[in-house]
């Protein structure tokens, strides 16, 4: 368990962590990613916490440090059973022996949030109770203000951190970190979707049981059953059966209904004896828009089609960057990319070795995802890595073709040409809905005065340069002129001694200067 530190101790501890591992010492210097690692386990849950989530964001970090922050575990050692009844005792304001006629001492699961005990009712009920660690809330929020102190003080120093908008992404990770924390949310999360798969015989929801459940603790029915991992023994069918509901428990809900089940590893998933399959741990739960749907349903679609262009068009509709992209060169890379799939059907297609190279693709263009889309590429690399585990013929791209219709075109024929009419109508119809609301954007950014404009002129450099060179010799020209004007209007009125003599020299070497420069400046106004 995390004690309680006061903030001030708490910084010098997390400075000289930072420190011992090199990091934010030096601006510019290179972090090597075992020593990033090293630092978020030895800093405790928050910072865990920010390497996991790191750890899935191929558009931030290359391959090297991800692969590193994967290896972190959130799992870490469990409290004692009397700081867990203490939690219950101040949630319900009972002890836990008048709520429960069991509470099993030894938990079934630890980690660095909350850890699980498995119980029984009165009735004789078994549910699961998790319970939020004594301590934890309060040292998440002291590290959330300090990481927020550190990274508005390193962000000018480190042009990478201003680049990919660390205070907006550690906004949004406090956000999801807290929402985490509060299990009324998860047990909303819960419902939603035991009211989206309750009615179906393949998959099983636990009941929450609202009576027993609050911030702190979280009561529901308990159901048991095997790991994915051990059922290799099962026959194919029954393995493919399987399968099949994972991938559908995570991308239906997704892309019909706009809620995201995030976190789907192994540990969350339970195959029952009948081949059910049941489901838990709803606190990473992401909201999805109809237009983030839509656009990630357009972005798959295109994906599947091997369409560089439009693929191209949607990557960066979805970036929504914030400097000048290279378009010829982001579509020539995703051409390359396609062609290793253009010669295989979509069915044998590994949609998630094409979602990791996108990822590759934003890290080097320096683009970055809106936190929804990034949490549904992470569930869906990690869907297909667990499709693979329980049936190595399985890929997401199998549950992904039944959908496409249904997501963006609704029931159109079938055919080459069809599916060209009905791209461009899509296209147009898009544009003549949207276009309203981006003229609207861009008139209102010209009003506060922050419409920027990136043109690149092709060749304009040794125009620039001739135009420049133009004007010097008209300046002279100009001067040249002037200096004639000024000693003819001067000589009418001074006489210096001996003025006769060399006044004619100075006058024609004048006129011929400036004749020279008008000359030069008329061959260059022809050129």
């Amino acid at each position: 368990m995390e004690e309680p530190q006061s903030r001030s101790a708490r910084y010098r501890e997390i400075l000289a962590t930072l420190a011992r591992h090199g990091i934010g010492a030096v601006a510019g210097r290179e972090i090597g990613a075992e020593h990033l690692r090293e630092a978020c386990e030895e800093l405790g849950t928050v910072f865990i916490k920010l390497g996991q989530v790191l750890s899935t964001r191929g558009d931030l970090l290359p391959a090297a440090y991800r692969n590193e922050l994967a290896k972190l575990q959130d799992a870490v050692p469990p409290v004692p059973v009397t700081a867990v009844e203490e939690v219950i005792r101040r949630e319900f304001r009972k002890p836990p022996v008048e709520l429960f006629a069991s509470l099993d001492p030894l938990p079934a699961g630890s980690g660095s949030i909350a850890q699980a005990h498995n119980a029984r009712l009165a009735d004789g009920a078994e549910v699961v109770v998790k319970v939020r660690k004594p301590g934890v809330k309060e040292t998440v929020e002291t590290d959330l203000e300090i990481l927020g102190d550190l990274v508005a003080s390193w962000t000018p120093r480190l042009p990478l951190l201003e680049q990919f908008d660390a205070p907006g992404l550690l906004r949004e990770f406090g956000d999801t970190l807290r929402a985490e924390l509060d299990f009324r949310k998860e047990a909303a999360n819960q419902k939603v979707f035991r009211e989206l798969f309750g009615s179906e015989r393949g998959f099983k929801v636990p009941d929450v049981l609202e009576s027993l459940s609050g911030e702190s603790v979280l009561t529901y029915e308990r159901i048991r059953g095997d790991s994915p991992d051990e059922i290799s023994a099962l026959p194919s069918r029954r393995r493919i059966a399987i399968a099949r509901r994972v991938a559908r428990f995570v991308v239906e809900p997704a892309l019909h209904h706009g809620v995201l089940y995030a976190d789907p590893h192994p540990g969350n998933f339970i195959v029952l004896q009948s081949g059910a399959l049941g489901v838990v741990d709803f606190g990473m739960v992401e909201r999805l828009t109809p237009e983030t749907r839509r656009r990630v349903a357009d972005l798959l679609i295109a994906l599947k089609r091997c369409d560089s262009e439009r693929l191209t068009d949607r990557l960066i509709e979805i970036a929504a960057p914030s400097h000048p992209v290279n378009r010829a060169a982001i579509a020539a890379e995703l051409d390359r990319m396609l062609k290793q799939y253009v010669d295989v059907s979509f069915d044998s297609v590994p949609v998630g070795n094409a979602l990791r190279e996108l990822l590759d693709l934003f890290q080097r263009e320096r683009l970055r995802l809106p936190p929804p889309i990034a949490q549904l590429f992470k569930a869906l690399l990690m869907c297909e890595g667990l499709l693979q585990r329980i049936d190595p013929d399985s890929g997401l791209s199998d549950y992904l073709e039944p959908l496409e219709g249904g997501l963006v075109y609704g029931g159109l024929a079938e055919g080459p040409l069809k599916d060209r009419v009905r791209d461009s109508v899509a296209d147009a119809a898009e544009l003549t809905m949207g276009l309203p609301r981006r003229i609207d954007r861009v008139l209102g950014e010209v009003e506060r005065g922050n419409l920027r404009v990136w043109a690149r002129l092709e060749d304009a450099e040794p125009l620039l340069k001739r135009f420049e060179r133009m004007v010097e010799r008209l300046n002279a020209t100009m001067l040249a002129a002037a200096c004639i004007v000024g000693i003819a209007i001067v000589m009418q009125f001074y006489h210096p001694q001996g003025w006769r003599g060399w006044i004619g020299v100075v006058f024609w070497v004048a006129v011929a200067a400036a004749l020279i420069s008008v000359v030069r400046t008329l061959f260059a106004l022809r050129r």
